[in-house]
């Protein structure tokens, strides 16, 4: 499956893409990312914000693949995180129509690498009743997200169920079928403080 770029540029000042963006793993793991951490929602920018150097590098290397300028700051609030990204309003509506339209455009074979994204950005591995799951985390507002991400499970045949925690305006996907993750979306995950959770023989992170 790709995008045909030119669909998406509406100026002729608009920064060059390539001609096609294949929505193979790397993009599905990125949107994930995107998803869960993306830094701005201001006209035009693509990028993510996170303290965690190896998820600012998968996305600065997607840049640069994509032919676009990359560009970071450090942001200072309840702690110091740093934000890669880029200005290019074609790629922000390429992100955002694929998103809306995952459900039919992401194919079996990625939806794990975008799932593993949605983890490493904003999912947590937990021990509950001497079993592991996974739970991914969603504002009070992105209830209709979050049934759509729990569909895509559905497709690789992972059960996921939702839960409403209004003391604290969250919406939680949970997964507990452990061993389906563990063969289809831990290869794509990277940060190894996460996939130590899920196996301890794993490195812990540096």
């Amino acid at each position: 499956m790709h995008i045909k770029t030119s669909t998406f540029i509406r100026s002729k000042f608009a920064k060059k893409l390539p001609e096609i963006i294949e929505i193979d793993t790397e993009f599905a793991y990125i949107l994930g990312l995107w998803k869960a951490d993306r830094c701005s929602t201001a006209k035009g920018i693509v990028g993510l914000r996170s303290k965690d150097e190896i998820l600012l590098e998968a996305f600065r290397n997607f840049i640069k693949k994509v032919g676009l300028e990359v560009k970071e700051r450090i942001v200072r609030g309840y702690g110091v995180t740093k934000e890669v990204y880029c200005c290019s309003m074609p790629l922000r509506r390429i992100f955002e129509y694929v998103s809306a339209n995952r459900l039919s455009l992401l194919k079996k074979g990625v939806i794990p690498a975008y799932i593993a994204g949605l983890i490493d950005g904003d999912g947590t591995i937990v021990n509950e009743k001497g079993k592991k799951i996974i739970k991914i985390f969603y504002g009070k507002r992105d209830k209709k997200d979050a049934e759509t991400d729990r569909k895509l499970l559905e497709k690789i045949n992972i059960k996921a169920t939702l839960t409403i925690l209004k003391s604290r305006n969250l919406i939680v996907l949970t997964i507990r079928e452990l061993s389906l993750i563990s063969k289809l979306i831990f290869p794509f995950l990277m940060l190894k403080r996460k996939r130590v959770k899920i196996w301890p023989s794993e490195t812990n992170d540096v």
